[in-house]
């Protein structure tokens, strides 16, 4: 293989690399988040990693949400305890690989997730740039808590996540009013007048049109 050959080859792969990811949007914003729960209540629970969340995409909401416990007996009895007392299930999410991990949380009655058997929505905000999570939002499947056990106990939380992001509000084409407004003052400086012959005129036209029409009238009338 000639060296024009191997250059032309290596061109290629990297144009076809370049090309698969913008396909897949998986440049567009990648975060690698961590989800904890506290299955305990009190002033001061107790949080623990409950299971990590991939946003490949922040664009299209692609996410892929992997486990880091196995959801058992006990965990259900906690969860199911809290249930009981008519305490809250929280939630807290932090950004993996961040110096300071700046928590964004919320919350939501035990007795939901509970009765729900695991089955929820993780709503995520994340900034304008798709780089950082700003809010988060836990939505069970039952919204009234009817006092049902589930038939089972699950196997792991499923988790439906969505992505949201804020939408620029519009920006006003200051660029073209100014370009009016200099319009307007070299016209004016110029001496020109681009309005029409009766917007010039009518303050004259007016009177002798009035005149005009009062005269007519009168003639009829000595008729």
């Amino acid at each position: 293989m000639t060296n024009r050959l191997k250059i032309f080859t290596v061109i290629a792969l990297l144009a076809g690399a370049s090309y698969a990811f913008q396909e897949d949007d998986f440049l567009d914003g990648q975060l690698t988040l961590v989800v904890e729960d506290a299955l305990e209540g009190g002033p001061e629970p107790v949080f623990s990693p409950r299971s990590t969340i991939h946003v490949r995409s922040v664009k299209s909401g692609n996410a892929v949400v992997t486990h880091a416990r196995q959801w058992n007996a006990e965990l259900h009895n906690k969860l199911k305890k809290l249930a009981e007392n008519n305490d809250f299930y929280r939630v807290r999410v932090y950004h993996k690989g961040s110096e300071e991990r700046g928590y964004v949380s919320t919350f939501t009655r035990a007795c939901q997730v509970y009765e729900s058997g695991l089955s929820e929505t993780l709503s995520m905000m994340v900034d304008s740039a798709g780089t950082w999570v700003v809010g988060v939002g836990l939505i069970p499947p039952v919204t009234v808590c009817q006092g049902e056990e589930p038939e089972a106990i699950p196997a792991n939380h499923n988790t439906t996540v969505i992505i949201r992001s804020p939408t620029p509000a519009p920006v006003p084409d200051t660029a073209t009013y100014i370009e009016k407004l200099e319009a307007m003052k070299t016209e004016k400086a110029e001496g020109k007048d681009n309005r029409t012959f009766l917007a010039k005129y009518w303050m004259y036209i007016v009177p002798v049109v009035v005149i005009m029409v009062l005269s007519g009238g009168g003639q009829e009338g000595g008729r």
